[in-house]
């Protein structure tokens, strides 16, 4: 009796671990979207891996992709630039010092590009996401290019910067992916837009919502659309 209870319970452990562990498998159409994404990344195990961890749902569709790149492109900026900064507070070899100096540098305007893409997908426009991502592959590529510079190679931000670069990849790729029915359609005729009042606090408010934006993905709260 006591064998045939403790088998049961088992039983139903067994139940209860396979309900909560089992994934949903992802739909059709967001699998050929991530598909498509990480085959243009030079890592594509780390980019589905990044994708799964982050779907919310199995039937998510590009804007909802888009968002998990925006999100983990301003996570990963953000820590690297705290993690340099706090290197350079331990560093004492003045070559180094000076090669994070500028990777700092590099990292902050990262940062700050992709809090001020995730500001304009909160609000659908997208083409400036894209206009704010674009500048990071080369401010990324900066901080390499100083690190790898003769006569020695540094090594501490290898992986850190691989990880931005797909993840730069990713974003891209994902927010073009966006674009592309919008650019595909036929242009609209052209009618004179009226002419709007102008509003002296936009930009300051704009830039008010992007140090929000940055609190907000770095402390892992999802933006939402």
């Amino acid at each position: 009796m006591a064998f045939a209870n403790n088998l049961v319970f088992v039983s139903l452990l067994l139940v209860v671990f396979l309900m909560t562990n089992i994934q949903p498998s992802l739909s059709q159409s967001t699998q050929q979207l991530i598909e498509k994404i990480c085959r243009s990344t030079e890592d594509y195990g780390f980019c589905r891996k990044t994708f799964e961890a982050h779907l919310k749902s199995p039937n998510a569709d590009i804007v909802a992709v888009t968002q998990i790149t925006v999100e983990e492109a301003t996570d990963h900026a953000t820590k690297t630039h705290q993690f340099i900064r706090q290197t350079l507070e331990k560093t004492r070899d003045p070559a180094l010092k000076n090669e994070l100096t500028e990777c700092e540098n590099a990292y902050r305007e990262i940062a700050q590009s992709f809090a001020s893409a995730a500001v304009a997908f909160f609000d659908k426009d997208y083409d400036s996401v894209e206009k704010d991502e674009r500048p990071t592959t080369r401010l990324e590529a900066s901080c390499e290019q100083t690190l790898h510079s003769p006569p020695k190679k540094q090594r501490i931000l290898d992986e850190r910067n691989r990880e931005m670069r797909i993840l730069i990849t990713m974003s891209l790729g994902s927010v073009q992916e966006l674009l592309r029915p919008r650019h595909s359609a036929p242009a609209p005729l052209a009618v004179a837009p009226s002419r709007a009042p102008v509003d002296p606090l936009k930009d300051i408010n704009r830039q008010m919502r992007i140090l929000v934006a940055m609190a907000v993905v770095t402390g892992h709260v999802h933006l939402g659309y």
